[in-house]
């Protein structure tokens, strides 16, 4: 490290921040009246220019190449382009994006920045309105990445860097009648991009808003509102300290407006501090997250700034208290991300993203890493959603130094350090929906950020600290801590990726009363997460495990188009190096905010009822609201008996007041028949009953789903004669509608017709292989070393065992393996052809000792061009696995196989199903195949195989198959979070030695018989 100061040029000067840029202030626009200050539509206030728009573009590969001051330039010339701000100039054709998580794109020296440092040049003319004539005038930039350099009518006005934080310059005494020119050189890189080393697409330019303020040369510059409820959270106190210009003088009004913008109380004030005192307030939560709004007026500004009403504290047992009520935070890690915009993210597309958590019982946001646009906040306190608002700092890649704590320890560092948590502070001090200030992410630890936390203590006592690093981290121990303890600095016991294992571990722990949070679990990629519900039994069992953010909100991609279809991309589509592949596509939405699998299972697993059954018989059941502050009666229980996945029985419970935390049992008027004779299930779906801000009436909060009662089999005797004939290759059975033939060189059938239709494309064989999941992203390593991707079967014996007029055996005895290892298994599997056309088949199989997980069992089969309808009773209607289900129900789901295939940036194994009692597979015309499990099964059919996505890069390089490839599976192993979580709990894990797996297959023309009524039929003599 090089310390020597002053260093030039101020771009790599860690103790050069800014020059010009006025000190940090609460965010705020002022408007022309109450009323508009009220409504909040910035484009109504006469002190607010916007300058987002077209502006003049110049880029330069390297900085020395681009003039200093270039406002005499001809930015006509065929040397300028026009851009839009915001944007990331990546995303106009100029550099190139660039992935990568932890690696810094550029050596490990800092403070410096490779000289090849590029940098944009923008031009942007202005008129001022002539109302503000005699006003002070500002330039807001709310982000720029990294670095930049300000010029107003050729005069310097100052330079800033810190990405994700606002900076404000005086424009007053260079402003000039008429046309203004503003000039802005942004670097790419700075010494800051050492502190903002976050995973995520690496983008530069100007990317949020930019606009200007007139002002009153004396003026309220910035206020701190601390709204607190007295010890029966009942009555509040609204304290306010109100900063100004210059020295104060005169008066200003203070006015409260409740939600509905009637006045609650005003004061003319001569002095900057002041106090309301209300009588049972409404209060501020993420489920009620009731708002008044405070208007300052002065010299004929009105300054609004929503207020929430609401206590934060840490009960004796470790418990997170909001308003004194326990809460668990079920959450999410949000970057600032849009796949045709890069890090600009505009309003209705923040609002889109919290409509989506809210519609999924998402109430926590941390703001990974670094403060997203201010706008996000004032949207989080109007729909009500916790957040952890995080400093724009990370380090994470200096672990590529000899001292990972080489920025972290430096005091050299310290006020770039600090000054990232002033900024955020200052500006999101009166934000009711931030419960936490987060001292960053990923920067090891040191006695900056002790420095950090005692800056914010001393600024705010009303919200927590947190940080993760301050414990044990990758080999570093926490400053003045024994190892594995967490430093007093912070409020929160953070970690990341903690096992199952781990939280219990913790929640034994009596010596640290301060609540437990997981700031990143369950990380979201690819098919998954499934390992959340094993979370939520322990938060909910525990007061001290508060909750936790899934890693994370979105797939952050850049959207492309290759002429013939938009799709997605991840790291080293664009050649850049170094970069992290598709480890930036882990979210819960994809990047246009579909959710995934993973996001509705999470839905359903943090849903605010549970459903216990009393006594199932007799219709009685158990409600647990989970809700923390509302009771039941906003929803209505809608109930639903299935026979065979059929409407059966329905009814309604509109009457559910059921207090926050309590339970209740009510009983159902449904009956059940005296014989059963079909699986019956009841189901259970809590709807709103008025549309919220985020859902429509009738919008579904909450489902459970318990078995009632299953028929039994129905065997019938067999009347129909069955024909066999062998000889040296083949075994062929017919009967009176089909015509099978078995190759006895590949062990399996290679023909079913059933009148004369074709209903094989090739010979089924024992499958193994997955493509593996990105969950799978390091068990996979095991998989391929032992071959498992090219295993194949080698078939030891065929023998027809027994032959009748009713039906005939055959035994495989077979070794599954790849090359150059041992078999993986060894296997025998008997064929009972009935002469009825069934095929029951019975698996049996002994996996090698040594080996660990599979991952999967089952038979692979493929079948001819044109058979793409699906129907089956089992879990659906969306993809699951053993645990990944919570979102799925039983059911008959009608489908088709293309509709089947789950679209993954990264192509993997997708599509499957559990507990499928039976499903059929047909045509058009209703001729196909109907598997049915003695007990249930897992099964997938797609018109792609595993290997297909196994070679497969990115999505839009997938060619489907016209055959439809079917997979009927005795199990797969679970899908965990072992991307970057902890390794599959073994419960889920696919471990077991011995394996015994009965099926049947029978060609079907569903006109004939109902499939429901042909799964329960089983041959006999």
């Amino acid at each position: 490290m090089h310390s020597q100061t002053p260093l030039q040029p101020e771009w790599q000067n860690p103790t050069l921040l800014q020059i010009n840029r006025e000190p940090a202030r609460a965010y705020y626009i002022p408007f022309g009246t109450c009323e508009d200050a009220l409504a909040h539509h910035k484009g109504t206030s006469p002190y607010y220019k916007l300058l987002n728009g077209t502006w003049k573009f110049s880029y330069y590969d390297t900085y020395i190449d681009a003039p200093n001051n270039f406002h005499d330039v001809d930015y006509c010339s065929e040397d300028w382009a026009s851009i839009p701000v915001p944007s990331n100039w990546q995303l106009h054709g100029y550099d190139k994006p660039h992935y990568t998580n932890v690696n810094y794109p550029f050596p490990v020296n800092p403070p410096y920045v490779p000289n090849e440092n590029p940098a944009g040049l923008y031009i942007k003319e202005f008129t001022l309105p002539t109302k503000w004539d005699g006003q002070d005038v500002f330039i807001n930039f709310e982000g720029v990445n990294a670095c930049f350099y300000i010029w107003l009518n050729g005069t310097f006005i100052g330079y800033s860097q810190g990405t994700h934080l606002p900076s404000e310059f005086n424009l007053t005494d260079s402003l000039v009648k008429g046309t203004n020119k503003l000039a802005i050189k942004v670097l790419k890189w700075c010494d800051g991009s050492y502190l903002e080393d976050q995973d995520f697409y690496r983008l530069s330019g100007i990317f949020r808003d930019v606009y200007l303020l007139a002002r009153s040369p004396l003026h309220v510059r910035d206020f701190f509102v601390k709204p607190t409820l007295d010890a029966t959270y009942t009555n509040g106190t609204l304290d306010v300290s109100v900063a100004f210009s210059a020295p104060f003088e005169g008066s200003f009004t203070a006015s409260l407006f409740d939600a509905d913008h009637h006045l609650v109380a005003t004061t003319t004030c001569s002095q900057t501090q002041f106090t309301f005192d209300l009588p049972n307030v409404n209060k501020w939560t993420a489920e009620t997250p009731y708002l008044y709004t405070l208007v300052l007026e002065h010299k004929g500004e009105y300054i609004p700034t929503q207020v929430g009403f609401r206590t934060l504290e840490v009960a004796p047992n470790g418990a997170f208290l909001v308003n004194g009520v326990a809460v668990k935070l079920k959450g999410v890690n949000r970057h600032d991300s849009h796949p045709d915009l890069g890090h600009y993210t505009p309003m209705q597309h923040m609002i889109d993203d919290l409509l989506i958590m809210k519609r999924h019982n998402i109430n926590t946001v941390r703001t990974s890493h670094y403060p997203n646009a201010p706008e996000f906040l004032r949207l989080c306190n109007q729909y009500g959603l916790y957040v952890v608002d995080e400093s724009d700092l990370e380090t994470h890649g200096t672990q590529a130094a000899i001292n990972c704590n080489i920025l972290s320890n430096d005091p050299v560092w310290k006020d770039a350090y600090l000054e990232r948590v002033i900024r955020m502070v200052e500006r999101d001090k009166n934000h009711p929906c931030i419960i936490m200030w987060s001292l960053g992410n990923e920067s090891f630890f040191g006695t900056n950020h002790i420095a950090m936390s005692e800056w914010t203590k001393n600024r705010d006592t009303s919200r927590l600290v947190h940080y993760e690093g301050t414990v044990h981290f990758r080999g570093q121990t926490a400053i003045g801590c024994e190892e594995e303890k967490v430093h007093p600095c912070v409020d929160i016991v953070s970690y990341m990726y903690a096992s199952q294992e781990d939280l219990i571990a913790e929640s034994e722990v009596t010596n640290d009363s301060r609540p437990y949070f997981l700031c990143e679990y369950s990380h979201a990629m690819g098919v998954g997460p499934g390992d959340l519900k094993s979370y939520w039994d322990l938060f909910y069992q525990h007061p001290r495990l508060i909750g936790g953010c899934v890693w994370e909100w979105c797939d952050h991609s850049v959207r492309q188009n290759d002429g013939n279809q938009d799709f997605f991309v991840y790291g080293g589509y664009f050649e850049e190096f170094p970069h992290d592949g598709n480890f930036c596509v882990d979210g819960l939405v994809s990047p246009d905010r579909k959710p995934h699998t993973g996001l509705k299972d999470y839905k359903y697993i943090i849903q605010p009822v549970h459903v216990e059954g009393s006594d199932l018989a007799h219709g009685l059941i158990t409600l647990i609201n989970r809700y923390d502050f509302l009771d039941l009666s906003t929803l209505q229980l809608e109930w639903t008996i299935t026979k065979d996945g059929v409407i059966y029985e329905t009814g309604i419970v509109s009457d559910l007041c059921i207090a926050p935390h309590a339970s209740h049992t009510l009983q159902l008027g449904y009956t059940l028949p005296t014989k059963v004779d079909g699986d019956f299930f009841l189901n259970l779906s809590f709807v709103q009953k008025a549309a919220t801000p985020w859902a429509e009436r009738g919008y579904e909060v909450a489902f459970s789903q318990l078995e009632l009662a299953t028929a039994s089999y129905l065997e019938v005797a067999v009347t129909d004669s069955l024909q066999v004939e062998e000889d040296a290759r083949y075994i062929t059975f017919t009967g009176d509608a089909f015509n099978y033939r078995f190759n006895k060189f590949c062990g399996s059938f290679e023909s079913l017709q059933t009148n004369g239709v074709e209903l094989l494309a090739n010979c089924p064989e024992p499958s193994i292989w997955r493509a593996p999941t990105d969950n799978d992203r390091n068990i996979q390593h095991g998989w391929y070393h032992q071959m498992m991707h090219c295993a194949t079967p080698h078939v030891y014996q065929v023998a027809l065992v027994e032959s009748t007029p009713e039906y005939a055996a055959l035994q495989v005895a077979y070794a599954l393996g790849g090359p150059s290892v041992r078999p993986l298994l060894e296997g025998t599997t008997t064929y009972k052809v009935w002469a009825t056309g069934e095929i029951q088949v019975a698996m049996h199989a002994d996996v090698r000792e040594n080996f660990e997980v599979l991952p999967r069992f089952g038979l692979e089969l493929h079948m001819p061009a044109g058979n793409e309808h699906v129907s089956y009773f089992g879990m659906g209607p969306g993809e699951n696995y053993v645990d990944l289900c919570h979102s799925a129900y039983m059911g008959r789901f009608d489908t088709t196989v293309s509709a089947l295939y789950e679209p993954y940036i990264k192509p993997q194994e997708c599509g499957n199903h559990t507990k499928v009692r039976w499903a059929t597979i047909a045509s058009n015309t209703g001729v196909g195949l109907m598997i049915k499990g003695d007990d249930s099964f897992n099964f997938s059919a797609l018109h792609y195989t595993s290997q297909d996505f196994t070679t497969t890069a990115m999505r839009h390089q997938l060619k489907p198959r016209k055959e439809t490839i079917l997979h009927i599976d005795y199990r797969q192993t679970g899908i965990g979070s072992n991307s970057c979580g902890p390794k599959l709990a073994q419960v889920h894990a696919f471990s077991e030695k011995e394996i015994n797996f009965n099926f049947s297959i029978m060609p079907i023309w569903l006109e004939n018989i109902p499939a429901q009524v042909a799964y329960r039929i089983r041959p006999t003599v």
